[in-house]
């Protein structure tokens, strides 16, 4: 895992909040944690405490850190980690490197709740599959290949990310998301699975087996 990674750009309507200077994020995003009951939600999908700090509390650094659009896990806790929790850089890189956290479901599970939520004055919805790249820089590389970009026109290398949404006049709420890893010049990992029988693992296979048609079929 590249942990120097810069964070994705967010979608516009965040960015704009997070831009408005009246807006206290981390209270809000405390408050909208607790309204979500994502401690509960987390047990119940399968986010067990290992040794240390909570795993609800590292998911929370975790999704401060990408809402603060820091650059890196190392910037964010030298700046701003000590203001949420008592956990190391160390603890929050672990955490991402679980492979029996199901990070797949804890997002379907948010993304229903999220829907059936919504206020919304819209008649008009629709299911929505995105294909976008991931473009990805350096010599070695683990887990990407070589992809076809319609929007540069040439053949790029990175990760292709599947996702299924559903779509209104008001926005679009990213549902579920699959990896799909082409066969072209594929990118093998540096090291293997601590376990070949853990959440991480079987999602990589089914990223370097399946089509993006059989994804979305299941």
């Amino acid at each position: 895992m590249n942990h120097g990674t810069k964070t994705i750009e967010l979608p516009e309507l965040t960015a704009n909040l997070l831009r408005d200077e009246d807006c206290l994020i981390d209270n809000l995003f405390a408050d909208l944690w607790k309204h979500m009951g994502m401690k509960a939600r987390l047990n119940r999908i399968g986010f067990p405490k290992r040794s240390g700090t909570s795993a609800h509390e590292l998911v929370y650094c975790l999704m401060i850190w990408v809402w603060l659009k820091v650059d890196s896990i190392g910037m964010f806790a030298r700046e701003s980690l000590k203001t949420f929790s008592c956990a190391e850089k160390d603890a929050l890189y672990a955490a991402l490197n679980q492979e029996d956290w199901n990070w797949r479901h804890l997002h379907r599970d948010v993304a229903r709740q999220a829907i059936r939520s919504a206020k919304t004055s819209s008649h008009i919805r629709a299911f929505v599959l995105d294909d976008s790249i991931q473009v990805r820089h350096g010599k070695k590389m683990p887990g990407v290949s070589s992809h076809f970009d319609h929007t540069s026109g040439r053949q790029v290398m990175g990760q292709q990310v599947l996702t299924l949404g559903m779509s209104s006049t008001e926005g679009f709420v990213p549902i579920d998301s699959e990896l799909f890893i082409s066969a072209t010049k594929a990118q093998e990992l540096h090291q293997p699975f601590r376990d070949g029988r853990s959440i991480v693992a079987k999602r990589y296979r089914v990223a370097q087996s399946q089509t993006k048609p059989q994804m979305a079929g299941t």
